[in-house]
């Protein structure tokens, strides 16, 4: 993987167009959403190479690979790709390691699945594929900027369409809305200190009470911190 993977036709690249960039996105996921204990520099590396020796485990050697498998996928996203359910069923069956037994299948009833909270346990609804299409047409009609992508993040979140993966699947889906639209910008979550607690807090509101607070914070956020941050090795 070259350290840059595509540029725009401005000449600029995308922060996620970069292996840096890429690597800053799916550590600060991994870390927050899922317990990743590689290092930033070190999954920059097995972004690079593909050395799994550079990783900490075998779990993070499997997270990673799922989100580097999906990443590329968004990274595909054109000027004219629809961002509809199908797109979104694509990212999440890209999660083939780490997700749920049938990635990329909306749930079904039967097919529970819960976030534990600072406020308790959400449990969704069966998701329905109307809200789900209503979603994806209402970003795809945005005007795109880092909160829309928050608040499209945000939707599929607490939707909870699969299985598994969701907030990976989320995430992934907002940066491509602004890949799409050609954004400067990228969205990632904070994975430390108060910035982390804040984070986690407002999503746990949104999960059990529709609390929007999170769409504003994270956009702010991400506004306010500068997506070529490197962390140092653990």
């Amino acid at each position: 993987m070259n350290d840059t993977i595509y540029e725009n036709e401005t000449g600029t690249a995308n922060p996620l167009r970069t292996v840096k960039g890429l690597a800053r996105l799916l550590y600060r996921m991994g870390r927050t959403f899922d317990n990743l204990t590689t290092s930033q520099l070190n999954t920059e590396e097995f972004l690079r190479t593909g050395n799994p020796d550079v990783l900490m485990s075998k779990s993070d050697e499997a997270l990673l690979t799922d989100l580097k498998d999906a990443a590329t996928f968004v990274l595909g996203t054109g000027p004219d790709t629809t961002l509809d359910s199908d797109w979104v069923c694509a990212i999440n069956a890209h999660l083939t390691k780490t997700a749920a037994m049938k990635p990329g299948r909306l749930r079904v009833s039967g097919e529970p699945v819960w976030v534990d909270t600072v406020y308790g346990r959400y449990v969704p609804c069966t998701p329905e594929p109307e809200e789900l299409a209503d979603i994806m047409e209402q970003a795809e009609t945005s005007t795109t900027n880092v909160f829309a992508a928050s608040r499209l993040f945000a939707r599929l979140a607490r939707l909870q369409p699969f299985g598994d993966g969701n907030k990976r699947t989320a995430m992934l889906a907002a940066n491509g809305l602004l890949i799409k639209r050609d954004s400067p910008y990228m969205l990632a979550v904070p994975v430390e200190g108060r910035d982390k607690e804040l984070f986690i807090r407002a999503l746990s509101g949104w999960y059990m009470h529709g609390d929007e607070e999170v769409v504003s914070w994270l956009a702010e956020w991400n506004l306010t911190n500068p997506s070529d941050v490197t962390e140092t090795a653990d």
